[in-house]
């Protein structure tokens, strides 16, 4: 079972600005326009400190820059423990959202321990690049962000009740047009004896496998260098936004795919030993969303003739546990990220797990994004389903990981309301 721990978290004061300035996503999902328009935004704003300009030098620099800011009094460290409510608003695809989350410590430990469990791989590259600047700087400067089953409904209620009872002790909208809300919430006996039925749940994480893992490794690095630490050091413990799996915020989208090669002449007799093959009257986006509603292991494809889209639909019955080079369950394989591997890539291109690496294909998140690349470079396009909520925990259950790009949880959790030093 996971641990808790309230956090005394580093805030900005109003010495830094407006909140609106002084916010960003993580530093994963920047793009280079976007991080050119935070930097210029604030000489405070948290792209500064999450992504560091610069060679090997730059982690020290950010920890100095952390440094100066704590000292000028920009950044504030709370004097209490304190857990912290947050709430994001945002719109998806023309309806309304809210999204609520309790931020607080969780034990970092290993996947094996079974307590925290993940859903996708990792690259090493990112987790050594957050390592070392968790080294230098001692502070997370972005929450993990888990879901928990919350059978009994303690954490949504515990939510609504600190959301419902105040207004928020800190408010922002950034550019994305994202509006942020954090209650600061005294960790007494109250909240904590709230909050406690939580303890026996598993956490899954939904995004930030690499902020997590990095926690788990520093976690490691300091008991190389102390020999023991105090339960309750925070070193102990990642900062991350908790929220119920049944919050009707947590949205995932689809990340569609783009694959840059020629298709095989006998495409159809390839595809045509798992699906049922349509070609679509029209490719308007409407049409194509409407094609993908016939299943979830339904996709459409774009360039397998020219200028044409085609509905795949599973034949009715098709066991997916049969599929040539699955090694895992029919519901893993059924889940249309890892469907799309088995039964399109690899009968199309015998595309390998070694391609994927190699950048083989793309991935891109909308149809107008879809339609521009392939414009301009041809190529074929898949459009697929996102994963549901239940396949993500039904499959971290079994111990069955998908491939890096199968799900986007949107939106990211922001970075810059709460910043996490990992000493007491």
């Amino acid at each position: 079972m996971p641990q808790l721990l309230p956090l005394r978290g580093i805030r900005y004061s109003d010495a830094a600005g407006a909140l609106n300035d002084l916010l960003a996503p993580p530093y994963d999902v920047i793009s280079p326009r976007q991080e050119a328009e935070l930097r210029a935004r604030s000489p405070y704003n948290a792209i500064h400190l999450e992504l560091a300009e610069g060679g090997e030098d730059r982690y020290e620099a950010v920890a100095r820059r952390l440094q100066e800011w704590l000292d000028a009094g920009v950044l504030k460290r709370d004097e209490d423990h304190e857990l912290y409510v947050y709430e994001q608003r945002f719109t998806y695809e023309g309806k309304e959202y809210a999204r609520k989350a309790l931020l607080a410590g969780v034990e970092a430990v290993s996947w094996e321990d079974g307590a925290v469990r993940p859903h996708e791989y990792t690259m090493s590259g990112p987790k050594e690049d957050r390592l070392k600047l968790l080294k230098a700087t001692r502070t997370q400067f972005s929450p993990a962000f888990m879901i928990a089953r919350d059978r009994a409904g303690q954490l949504r209620q515990f939510l609504d009740e600190v959301m419902g009872g105040r207004e928020p002790d800190a408010e922002a909208t950034t550019i994305d047009g994202e509006y942020h809300r954090l209650w600061v919430v005294e960790a007494d006996r109250t909240a904590l004896r709230t909050l406690a039925p939580l303890l026996p749940e598993t956490f899954y994480i939904a995004d930030g496998h690499h902020r997590y893992e990095t926690a788990v490794n520093y976690k490691r690095y300091l008991l190389e260098q102390e020999g023991e630490l105090p339960r309750d050091h925070p070193g102990r413990f990642t900062m991350t936004a908790i929220v119920a799996a049944d919050d009707p915020g947590l949205v995932i989208r689809p990340i569609y795919r783009w694959v840059p090669r020629q298709v095989p002449q006998e495409w159809q007799e390839r595809l045509g030993r798992v699906f049922g093959i349509a070609e679509l009257p029209n490719s308007e986006e409407s049409a194509l969303r409407r094609a993908l509603e016939a299943s979830p292991n339904t996709f459409v494809a774009l360039g397998l003739e020219p200028g044409k889209a085609h509905q795949l639909t599973p034949h009715e019955g098709f066991d997916f546990g049969s599929l040539p080079g699955n090694a895992n369950s029919p519901e893993w394989a059924a889940v249309a990220p890892n469907l799309l591997r088995l039964a399109v890539l690899n009968p199309l291109w015998e595309i390998s797990d070694a391609d994927l690496a190699a950048g083989v294909v793309e991935y891109l998140h909308d149809v107008p994004e879809v339609e521009e690349k392939m414009a301009a470079d041809g190529g074929v396009a898949f459009l697929l389903n996102p994963v549901r909520v239940e396949d993500v925990l039904a499959l971290a259950d079994k111990g069955e990981r998908m491939p890096q790009k199968s799900t986007f949880f949107h939106p990211k959790v922001g970075t810059g309301l709460v910043f996490n030093p990992l000493y007491p």
